[in-house]
């Protein structure tokens, strides 16, 4: 009896720490997001959670952040191994695509909305319906998709000791998530082994050039929506889901950029 007293008192304080714990990262993410400011990492705040609890804390920011911004969709981040390997997780991550603006080809983004801004070359998967049960095959999968896109994803990293951020930090920051640049509509089948190549003002920042596949895309593609599912959040018509970066994150410098995707299409923006 006295052994089972001093275990529910030992998890009754672990509820407890981490209720704390949970208290103060959402307060501490709120007044940073409300107030621009950056950041501050686990290790800076000397706490500690698991990739569940980090999962948790996201999905109430984001529906706080959702009471005056729009929900777009999706994005995963981390898909390739030694990114997984760099944080120790054995899966990407998932983040929700909250922002009342969205670029467009030959858009100006203006440097100054952001704390530190960055670029990832991506795709992006607009979903033709509501989908409110897992998917659990490509055949099916394809069926959901009314249109594929280049996407520019625009990362605002809010971390200023970025070398001390773990993998419950970018889950908790949402996985980055701020806004993405839309280029021209492209087919599906038109996208397997496409080589991207980013330029800015003449300079080469970004290359990709990997032999992948239309059902690797689809498949990173069915992870987020059944990720999505599984969490509690609503998959609907007209979402997008970004699925990766492909090639290197590249710092937002004032400057034309030039993103070319194989000879099919390219897109064109401006920093200030």
């Amino acid at each position: 009896m006295r052994y089972l007293s001093v275990f529910l008192v030992l998890m009754f304080l672990n509820v407890s720490l981490y209720g704390d714990v949970k208290k103060l990262l959402f307060s501490h993410y709120t007044n940073s997001y409300k107030t621009q400011q950056s950041y501050k990492t686990l290790s800076e705040l000397n706490v500690s959670v698991t990739v569940a609890e980090a999962y948790e804390i996201q999905q109430k920011l984001v529906q706080n952040m959702l009471t005056n911004k729009t929900k777009r969709g999706f994005k995963v981040g981390l898909t390739s191994p030694e990114k997984q390997k760099q944080y120790n997780i054995s899966e990407p991550i998932l983040g929700v695509l909250v922002s009342d603006q969205i670029y467009q080809n030959f858009s100006v983004i203006p440097k100054r909305s952001f704390t530190d801004l960055y670029f990832e070359t991506e795709f992006g998967f607009v979903l033709k319906r509501n989908i409110t049960k897992r998917i659990e095959s490509l055949y099916i999968l394809k069926q959901q998709i009314k249109s594929v896109y280049p996407v520019i994803e625009v990362v605002d990293f809010k971390f200023l000791r970025k070398q001390n951020v773990q993998i419950g930090d970018l889950i908790m920051a949402n996985v980055l998530s701020s806004s993405y640049l839309l280029g021209p509509e492209l087919s599906l089948q038109s996208i397997q082994n496409l080589p991207i190549q980013a330029v800015h003002s003449g300079e080469l920042v970004s290359s990709y050039n990997k032999e992948v596949s239309v059902d690797d895309y689809l498949l990173s593609l069915m992870w987020a929506i059944n990720t999505a599912l599984d969490q509690g959040w609503k998959v609907a018509k007209d979402d997008i889901i970004i699925t990766g970066a492909l090639g290197t994150m590249f710092s937002g410098k004032k400057g034309r950029y030039i993103v070319d995707y194989g000879d099919l299409t390219s897109v064109m923006f401006d920093v200030r």
